[in-house]
C-alpha cells in the first residue's frame, strides 16, 4: 500500500507541474536554455557557458533531452517537471532514512509535491528543480554513506555532491552545509576508517570538479565586477520565508513577521524534538544557505529569493517532521489538512494573480512579427531582455538586431552578453534606408525603456502584449515605414 500512495503523491506532483505548463511564455532566463542547445554545436555551446554566470550539468543534460524530445517549450520545460517529481521522491527517501517511518517520510514527499515554491520553478527550464533533486539525493547518500561505510554509498555520494556543483553556485552552500555535518559526525565518532572514505570521498568530490575550476574563477571575478542583484533589506529574509511556503509574491509586512516568528518556532520545536544527529544535517541544509549568502552579501549581493529553492527544501521536511511528532491525534491530523489545504489554496490563488489570459507575452507578441512581416523587413529590438526571447519564437527567417548605444563591451554581462557577438548590434538606426519597413520590438520591463527612433519613420501599426509576472512589464511591437 505504501508503493500505491507513494505513486501517487508523485503523479499529483506531476499533475500540478504540468498545470498551465506553457502558458506562461518563455522569458530572459529561459532563453539561455533553449538557444544555448538548439543554436550552437557542442563545442560554442561550452564556450558560451563560459561566457556566462552559470556551471553547465544542466545545459548538457538539456541538450542531450532535445535530440529526442526537441525544442518545444513543453519539452524544455519538461526536464525541469521531471527533477520536480523526483525531488519529491528523494525528499521522501532522506526523511524515511532520517525518520525511520513511512508515514512521515510520505507527509514530507506530499508536501514537496504541492509546495508552490518548489512547483513556481519546476515551470521554468532552468537549473533550479535538477538542483533540488541532487541536494536531497547527496543528502540521503551521505547518511547512508555515514551508516554503511560503504565504499558505494561514499562514490555515490561524492558524485552527487560534484553535481551539485556544476549545476549551479549556490548549490557550493548546500554542499558546505554537507561537509561541516560530516566533520561533526567524524568528530564525534573518531572512527579511522569512516575518516579514511570521508576524506577519499572529499577527494573525489575536488578531483571531478577541477576540469570546471578555471571557468569558476572567471565567473565569480566577472559576478564582483558588476551583477545586477538588489541590496538586502530587512524585510529579505522573512520575504524568502514567505515564498518558501506559499511561494507568489510578497505580501503584507505583519504577515511576513508572522511567517518568520512561525518559521523560528519550528526550527526549535524539531531542535527539541529530534534526537538523533541527523537533525543537524537537516539544520545546516536550512541555516548555512542564509548565513553565507548574508555575510557574502556584505562586500556584494548575491541574496536573491529564488536562489532558496535549495534551502526551503529543509523547511518543508522540518515542517512535516515536526507536525508528525505531535501525540494528539486529533491535533495532528488537522494540522496535516490545514497545510495541504492552505498549500494547494497557495499554489492556485498564485496561478489566479498572474492572470495569464491577458498577459500572453512574447508567446503572442511574435506571432504578430510571425504572421506579417515581408522578405524584406528589418527586425530591431530595444533591449536584450526580450532580444533572445523573440529570437526563440523568431519565425521570420529574419535575423533580428539589437539596438545598442555602445559596443558588445559596454553591455553587462548580465544582459546577455554569452549569447551575443557584435554582428547581433545594431548602433544606429540610421542603418535603415528609405522605403524600408522595420519591426521595433520593446518593452518597459526589467527598467528599459522605449529607444529614441528617427524622426522620419511613421508607425504603420503597434500593439501591446502584457507580460507575467508583472516586472517583466509590456512587450511592444511597433512597424514603421522609413520616409
Amino acid at each position: 500500500m505504501k508503493n500505491f500512495k507513494l505513486i501517487g503523491i508523485l503523479i499529483l506532483a506531476g499533475l500540478l507541474r504540468l498545470y498551465h505548463n506553457t502558458s506562461v511564455a518563455l522569458w530572459h532566463d529561459e532563453a539561455f536554455s533553449a538557444l544555448y542547445t538548439r543554436d550552437y554545436s557542442w563545442t560554442e555551446m561550452m564556450h558560451r557557458i563560459g561566457l556566462d554566470v552559470h556551471p553547465p550539468l544542466y545545459y548538457i543534460l538539456l541538450k542531450l533531452w532535445t535530440y529526442v524530445f526537441g525544442h518545444s517549450l513543453i519539452s524544455l520545460r519538461g526536464v525541469s517537471t521531471i527533477f520536480g517529481v523526483l525531488t519529491a521522491w528523494a525528499g521522501y527517501l532522506l526523511v524515511k532514512k532520517i525518520t525511520k517511518s513511512d508515514k512521515i517520510a510520505l507527509f514530507a514527499g506530499l508536501l514537496l509535491a504541492i509546495n508552490p515554491f518548489q512547483i513556481q520553478y519546476s515551470l521554468e527550464a532552468r537549473m533550479y528543480t535538477l538542483g533540488t533533486f541532487l541536494v536531497l539525493l547527496s543528502s540521503y547518500l551521505l547518511l547512508r554513506a555515514l551508516e554503511t561505510n560503504e565504499r558505494k554509498f561514499w562514490l555515490g555520494y561524492a558524485a552527487a555532491a560534484a553535481a551539485c556543483l556544476y549545476t549551479h553556485y549556490f548549490l557550493f552552500f548546500s554542499v558546505a552545509a554537507q561537509v561541516l555535518y560530516l566533520c561533526y559526525i567524524l568528530l564525534k565518532a573518531k572512527k579511522w576508517p569512516l575518516m579514511l572514505n570521508a576524506v577519499m570521498a572529499a577527494a573525489a568530490i575536488l578531483v571531478l570538479y577541477i576540469p570546471w575550476i578555471g571557468s569558476f574563477l572567471v565567473q565569480n571575478q566577472r559576478v564582483a565586477a558588476a551583477y545586477w542583484i538588489p541590496a538586502m533589506d530587512r524585510w529579505s529574509v522573512p520575504g524568502t520565508v514567505w515564498k518558501m511556503a506559499f511561494g507568489g509574491q510578497w505580501t503584507s509586512h505583519s504577515l511576513l513577521v508572522i511567517a518568520a516568528i512561525v518559521g523560528l518556532f519550528l526550527l526549535y520545536y524539531y531542535f527539541k524534538k529530534i534526537k538523533d544527529d541527523s537533525k543537524i544535517l537537516v539544520l545546516l541544509g536550512l541555516l548555512f544557505p542564509f548565513i553565507a549568502s548574508i555575510a557574502f552579501s556584505l562586500r556584494s549581493s548575491i541574496y536573491l529569493d529564488r536562489y532558496f529553492v535549495f534551502a526551503a527544501l529543509f523547511l518543508i521536511i522540518i515542517a512535516a517532521v515536526s507536525i508528525m511528532q505531535i501525540q494528539r491525534y486529533a491535533v495532528r491530523r488537522t494540522l496535516i489538512s490545514l497545510v495541504v489545504v492552505v498549500s494547494l489554496i497557495a499554489f492556485f490563488k498564485n496561478w489566479k494573480e498572474l492572470d495569464i489570459s491577458r498577459k500572453p507575452g512574447m508567446a503572442k507578441a511574435s506571432e504578430a512579427v510571425n504572421e506579417q512581416f515581408t522578405k524584406d523587413d528589418k527586425i530591431y529590438v530595444g533591449s536584450p531582455f526580450v532580444f533572445f526571447t523573440f529570437k526563440y519564437y523568431n519565425r521570420t527567417g529574419i535575423a533580428p538586431k539589437l539596438y545598442s548605444a555602445g559596443s558588445l563591451e559596454t553591455i553587462p554581462h548580465f544582459s546577455g552578453t554569452a549569447l551575443l557577438t557584435n554582428g547581433d548590434l545594431i548602433l544606429d538606426f540610421k542603418e535603415a534606408k528609405k522605403n524600408d519597413n522595420v519591426w521595433l520590438i520593446w518593452t518597459n520591463g526589467f527598467g528599459s525603456s522605449k529607444p529614441n527612433v528617427p524622426g522620419s519613420w511613421s508607425i504603420i501599426s503597434e500593439r501591446e502584449y502584457e507580460d507575467a509576472p508583472d516586472f517583466k512589464g509590456k512587450i511592444v511591437i511597433t512597424r514603421y515605414h522609413v520616409n
